[in-house]
């Protein structure tokens, strides 16, 4: 496996699981099938695979070539819209299950990190999480809403003490999340499918899908050079499904957000950002940003309808940089790259069951981390002792977004929310 079978993104040029597989080249029977090669896949083959199940994982490309081995590498509990509007939703005790749920995840992807000794790291333990200079609501009254309601506790940071750890004017004040940490994204997926290999799991790349068939109990799939019957079927191929089945197609809709890694910036970056922990600030397209271990700046943000040209990427979130940390101004970008994540019409995560056989897992937005390491676990749960669980996320439901053609009102959205920003109208966090 080499950097140039991936997009060209600062996880490709210092990957280190560089495990490859080859592609189908004949018929295969097996009892769970997995299509995609993302976390969210991974982690499904991966807990069949402990569980001494048969199951195979195919990838149309190579392992964690989406947005599984692109994203800023945060892994955090939380869920898109974050959780009062999760409590609005679904009722403050369905919250709560479903945040034990996404905890879950969190602690067992760190506990499969540690096991399987999975080269992504070194691990940043600890995040911030920043308002806006301006915002009326502290977020010492969200801190207080999580650790009532979720036993979920969070330090309040006030503006003082912001400003003595970030050199911006840009925040209000800030919560210390302990539980998020930031891994190397593409080395993490890559390692979760050498686990699975190495537990049993067959794994192909290069390997697309044409169709998917059900023959009465039994389903079918076709690849271009190979044929694949299994009692049942995965599908975790998020903002890559591209029509593959058209219940999930539809109602997923895939929207690209953005990533940048500066030059090494030395002392610059120390006086710039004098903490090493993951930071993330509260606007509908969020900035999020981390020192690397090699005084590199690893920046993200935006979110488009469609994907940039790596020179505008690195211009625009650049310039996003510069508005936070003036003295950044000078710093090169070394590479920059996009990637399409899941949107569901609702923004909520879905785990379910299309029909008798055909599960899936979607909708994880920019939070998939530790909640593709869930929905892994409930999908092996429900296939090998009928365990329920899923229906939690199963509730949601997959609203018809129309697919790719939902990008449009997505996109008309996000530019309603940016002009509010622009001229002080209120955003929800």
């Amino acid at each position: 496996m080499s950097a140039e079978d991936y997009p060209d993104t600062f996880y490709a040029r210092t990957l280190r699981e560089r495990r490859a597989y080859p592609s189908l080249e004949e018929d295969l029977d097996i009892e769970t099938l997995v299509i995609g090669g993302g976390l969210a896949g991974c982690a499904t083959a991966l807990d069949l695979a402990e569980h001494g199940h048969s199951v195979a994982l195919v990838e149309a490309r190579r392992i964690g070539w989406g947005a599984s081995g692109r994203n800023g590498g945060f892994v955090s509990d939380g869920f898109p819209g974050g959780y009062p509007a999760l409590v609005d939703r679904v009722g403050l005790e369905r919250a709560r299950e479903l945040h034990k749920l996404a905890r879950l995840g969190n602690l067992l992807l760190r506990e499969r990190i540690e096991r399987y000794n999975i080269a992504c790291g070194p691990v940043q333990d600890g995040a911030l999480r920043c308002n806006m200079a301006g915002q009326s609501k502290s977020l010492a009254e969200f801190c207080d809403f999580m650790a009532r309601n979720f036993d979920a506790h969070y330090t309040h940071w006030r503006r003082e003490r912001v400003n003595e750890a970030l050199s911006t004017d840009r925040y209000a004040d800030a919560l210390f999340n302990p539980h998020t940490y930031a891994v190397q994204p593409l080395d993490l997926t890559c390692g979760l499918a050498r686990a699975c290999s190495d537990k049993g799991a067959t794994l192909f790349e290069d390997t697309p899908v044409i169709s998917l068939t059900s023959y009465g109990d039994r389903k079918e799939v076709r690849t271009a050079r190979g044929r694949i019957r299994a009692d049942r079927l995965v599908i975790t191929c998020g903002g890559y499904v591209n029509g593959l089945q058209k219940t999930i197609s539809d109602a997923t809709v895939p929207i690209a957000t953005f990533v940048m890694v500066t030059e090494p910036l030395g002392e610059r970056l120390k006086k710039a950002i004098r903490v090493p922990y993951a930071i993330s600030d509260i606007k509908v397209a969020t900035n999020y940003y981390r020192p690397l271990a090699d005084t590199r700046l690893l920046w993200g943000g935006r979110v488009l309808a469609w994907e940039r040209s790596p020179a505008d990427v690195a211009r625009l979130l650049k310039r996003d940089m510069v508005s936070f940390y003036p003295d950044l101004s000078e710093a090169r970008i070394e590479v920059a790259w996009g990637g399409m994540m899941p949107f569901t019409r609702h923004k909520l995560p879905v785990i379910g069951e299309i029909e008798p056989g055909i599960w899936f897992a979607t909708g994880f937005g920019g939070l998939g981390l530790a909640l593709t390491t869930t929905a892994g676990r409930l999908i092996s749960g429900a296939i090998r002792e009928a365990d329920c669980t899923w229906r939690l996320f199963a509730e949601f439901g997959l609203p018809y977004a129309g697919g790719k053609l939902g990008k449009i009102p997505a996109q008309l959205v996000y530019w309603r929310h940016q002009l509010g920003a622009k001229f002080g109208f209120s955003q929800s966090a």
